[in-house]
């Protein structure tokens, strides 16, 4: 056999592989496999040789069906090489955990030149891939769950906003506008919700923003009643457009919950960054790693969510976002910005 046209001893290269390694048949049986993959799944030569690669379940527990078609592809000649991430089992006795990311490297087995077959090696991924891929599922898992409790939440929200319309019409109490504002919290805390999970921490394509411009632009979209905005001009970052916009929004409600509606907002640069300072009442000091908590607030009518949702933009965008020391009000500093340097 020859791999892309160079001579090989599949047998002789693959046995003293640590790692599983099969060779395929051009009609999909297993013509080959080492000794790591009978002591991972515990078959023999005997059930294995000859039969079709769907035997590749025994170790790989996840990602079966993508590794079937990276063979499909290379067996086809549609592909030289295919390289598919899965799951890979190990022994319940082994040093290691039985669960663990790795990836199969998929290439063509060929004989003058004409595709014979293809020969499938697996790899561990390493472990800050693995963290990544963990990450990944969990992430998939808490947006998945956000998703339900907010569809559940949904129906009765509705019910009662109902029941309040009909109440108020009947009635008039000053208990009504009470309920109002709660309902109307219980929708914020489902939107942030939403918003935390689906986008967490990660961003889009990042695009040229002059900084000056698009504020205005999300300055107009919240609702800001009698507060005034500032903004210098002459910067223009690179961001996650759509991401960037919710950043500043937060931070606007945030500056008009705390400060009022006749506060001053001012939104500048700074060497590495843009820094947002109003001149409202400021944040103590003690209280100036707690603001970014989930569902910290100094607000009555706060959720709590709005400046964990702007840290973790930051961070998804691989800034640092501060408190810092202001003579009046509270002072934001974002900082490791990807500005445009003209």
């Amino acid at each position: 056999m020859d791999r892309d046209g160079e001579a090989i001893d599949v047998e002789t290269v693959s046995r003293s592989q640590m790692e599983p390694v099969f060779a395929i048949d051009a009609d999909g049986t297993i013509a080959f496999a080492n000794d790591r993959f009978y002591a991972i799944s515990g078959l023999s030569s005997d059930t294995v040789i000859g039969t079709d690669y769907d035997r590749f379940g025994r170790i790989v527990e996840d990602g079966l069906d993508s590794l079937r078609t990276a063979v499909e592809s290379v067996l086809a000649d549609e592909s030289s090489e295919e390289r598919v991430e899965l799951e890979m089992g190990h022994p319940e006795e082994a040093p290691v955990p039985r669960h663990l990311p790795a990836e199969a490297r998929v290439t063509t087995l060929r004989s003058g030149g004409e595709p014979i077959g293809a020969l499938v090696s697996l790899r561990r991924i390493g472990t800050r891939k693995a963290y990544e891929r963990q990450l990944e599922r969990q992430n998939e898992r808490l947006e998945e769950f956000a998703s339900v409790v907010a569809h559940d939440l949904r129906n009765p929200l509705n019910v009662a906003e109902g029941h309040l319309e009909i109440a108020s019409e009947e009635c008039e109490s000053a208990h009504l506008a009470s309920v109002d504002d709660a309902l109307g919290r219980m929708w914020d805390i489902i939107e942030n919700t939403l918003t935390l999970a689906k986008q967490g921490h990660h961003v889009g394509e990042k695009e040229r923003v002059t900084l000056s411009e698009f504020v205005r632009q999300c300055w107009g979209t919240v609702s800001t009643s009698g507060a005034t905005l500032e903004v210098e001009d002459g910067m223009t970052i690179r961001a996650d457009v759509d991401r960037l916009r919710n950043l500043f929004e937060n931070l606007f409600r945030n500056a008009v919950e705390h400060a009022g509606d006749e506060v001053t907002v001012h939104v500048g640069a700074i060497e590495d960054g843009f820094f947002l300072e109003d001149d409202g009442p400021g944040i103590p000091p003690t209280d100036r790693q707690r603001v970014f908590d989930l569902g910290y607030s100094t607000a009555a009518d706060g959720t709590g969510y709005g400046l964990a949702i702007v840290k973790w933009i930051a961070e998804a965008h691989g800034w640092e976002v501060a408190v810092a020391d202001s003579e009046g009000g509270a002072r934001f500093e974002f900082t490791g910005v990807d500005v445009v340097r003209e």
